[in-house]
């Protein structure tokens, strides 16, 4: 079946996920049951120690003494209000203003919307398992018709029933131009309704990746959205997620409370507030002395420190995010292949790796790393090769060298200034001269829709189920690009339907990528996360952009 050969390997993944609640286990048309704390928690869980039955005393043995060895302090009791500090604030609580989304943005709207299908990825192949939300089941009509039957009974935060009008009001203000989501565009033309509680979604031509990207957009109240004008929801958004919003005070905390309505059960912790803390040794040090139960990215010179620590806990996703650094092709001298080539053989990746990364990073070679859909393991990175990356120089007319300007972040990514300022050492030695900018995230993300940026920019993507929210994002008809062949190897990966050729096509694209130096290609990070040993909690990768849950269902 058609259904079947898209969705790959659905059933096949068990997760043993500490305390982090799944709905249910089973492939799309077979809508699991609520989802449940696991019945059996890995070794990383702070549970209670478990004593081990004394010795048989052996004969001639010397009696066992009488007297108790002393008590081991009682574990501190796990906290109903989790703090959590993280790299940056969200820039909008409604899931379509703006004109971009933020990393920062989709944790939140996990907390407080739901999604029709969520896809939880894998660290490594390209499997993965579904988590049917809002949708109860979906089916292929034909090649661009999917139907979703909607999950009956769910109400947003207000009391308001979900209904099919909320999605498709939710879906069309997505499809407006120049919003967060327009991107959408390309692969929908339309959402229909067949009946209160059935929606089709057509697409243009077939679309292999259209469950994850349209099943993973959060869904807003049509009634209560209109009532107030996206502006106000903004401030006091409702959805019909686990978490409502109590308090927005931009750039000093988001306070949450559990729904204690939501549809899948009760959840945990009854209230979250999330700090945006950019130092990183801020971070650590609310951490250490409790003010904050999580945070995100701790930095790496704290990471022995944490795992030595009796009351801390480090939690790691290995080669978790692409760090993706995107060439302005349109503009000289980068509209020259040779001069981006010559970068990337200018750039000791290895270097960088192991001394400002310290290890904690992977080789990133054309569009994949290790874990995507699509990853070549065959694909050789650039060498480290001064001589090639001069002669190409010379060959484009450049032997002097030039300037130009690396845009990236400081301290929201692991080591990412540290990195860029590497790279500009390395690129010193053939005659690059490199002005470092640091920018904001959400900068960033603007510059590189708009295409207006100099030099090189930071365009990072955490691992996901499947390709195709990156590649549209990264890849397909961007500005900064402007690359026909390459918009023409996007749509064909979209319309392999085929798992196994998909694949091949994907690897197409990603040799495509390479072979024409679109970005400088350097390393793929570890995800680092730290916590209190007491919160009950694990990160794992979900949807399109792989961010932590922070929350769980409880009995």
């Amino acid at each position: 079946m058609l259904l079947h050969g898209l969705r790959r390997s659905v059933c096949q993944l068990t997760w043993t996920v500490a305390l982090v609640a799944l709905v249910g286990a089973g492939c799309a048309q077979q809508p699991p049951a609520p989802p449940s704390a696991p019945t059996q928690a890995p070794p990383a869980a702070a549970a209670a120690p478990t004593l081990a039955a004394p010795a048989p005393t052996q004969p001639g043995a010397a009696p066992t003494p009488t007297t108790a060895a002393p008590a081991k302090p009682a574990a501190a009791a796990e906290p109903s209000e989790w703090v959590i500090g993280v790299t940056q604030e969200p820039t909008a609580l409604d899931p379509n203003t703006g004109t971009t989304t933020s990393p920062a943005n989709q944790t939140v709207y996990y907390l407080i919307y739901d999604n029709l299908v969520r896809t939880l990825a894998l660290r490594e192949g390209p499997d993965f398992k579904e988590e049917m939300q809002l949708a109860e089941s979906y089916k292929v009509l034909d090649d661009v018709t999917w139907e979703f039957k909607l999950r009956k009974g769910v109400k947003f935060q207000n009391g308001d029933e979900f209904t099919a009008e909320d999605f498709k009001y939710t879906f069309d203000d997505y499809l407006q131009e120049g919003k967060a989501r327009s991107g959408l565009r390309d692969i929908v033309e339309r959402v229909e309704i067949a009946d209160p509680s059935t929606i089709r979604v057509r697409t243009k031509g077939p679309q292999a990746g259209l469950v994850d990207r349209v099943g993973g957009v959060p869904i807003m109240p049509k009634k209560a959205r209109e009532a107030v004008g996206a502006e106000a929801f903004n401030q006091k958004p409702i959805g019909s997620g686990p978490y409502k919003v109590v308090e927005w005070a931009r750039g000093q905390r988001l306070v949450l409370e559990a729904n204690p309505n939501y549809w899948a059960g009760k959840v945990f912790p009854e209230k979250i507030v999330i700090r945006p803390i950019p130092d990183p040794t801020t971070r650590m040090a609310e951490l250490k002395v409790g003010n904050v139960q999580i945070i995100q990215a701790p930095p790496i010179a704290a990471l022995k420190e944490i795992e030595s620590d009796p009351n801390l806990e480090l939690k790691v996703l290995p080669a978790g995010r692409t760090m993706q650094y995107k060439f302005n092709i349109t503009q000289k001298p980068l509209d020259d292949v040779r001069v981006r080539q010559a970068m990337n053989y200018a750039v000791d990746r290895d270097a960088i790796i192991k001394n400002v990364l310290e290890g904690h990073g992977g080789l990133m070679t054309g569009t994949f790393s290790k874990g995507w859909m699509g990853f070549d393991p065959g694909l050789q990175s650039y060498p480290y090769d001064i001589a090639k990356a001069k002669e190409l120089l010379a060959a484009a007319g450049y032997a002097p060298g030039f300037e130009t300007s690396f845009n990236t972040t400081g301290g929201v990514y692991l080591k990412d200034r540290e990195i860029a300022e590497a790279v500009g050492a390395q690129l010193e030695q053939v005659g690059i001269r490199m002005r470092i900018v640091v920018a904001e995230p959400t900068k960033l993300l603007s510059d590189w829709v708009a295409g207006n940026f100099e030099g090189l920019l930071l365009s990072p993507w955490g691992t996901a189920a499947d390709p195709d929210g990156m590649l549209g994002y990264q890849y397909f008809k961007r500005k900064a690009y402007q690359d026909l062949q390459l918009d023409q190897l996007v749509d064909k990966t979209r319309a392999t339907l085929d798992p196994a050729q998909r694949v091949k096509t994907l690897q197409e694209l990603s040799r495509y990528v390479h072979e024409q130096a679109l970005n400088l290609e350097i390393h793929s990070q570890d995800e680092f996360w730290a916590k209190r040993k007491n919160i009950q909690w694990e990160p794992y990768p979900i949807g399109s952009y792989s961010y932590a849950l922070m929350w769980r269902l409880v009995r």
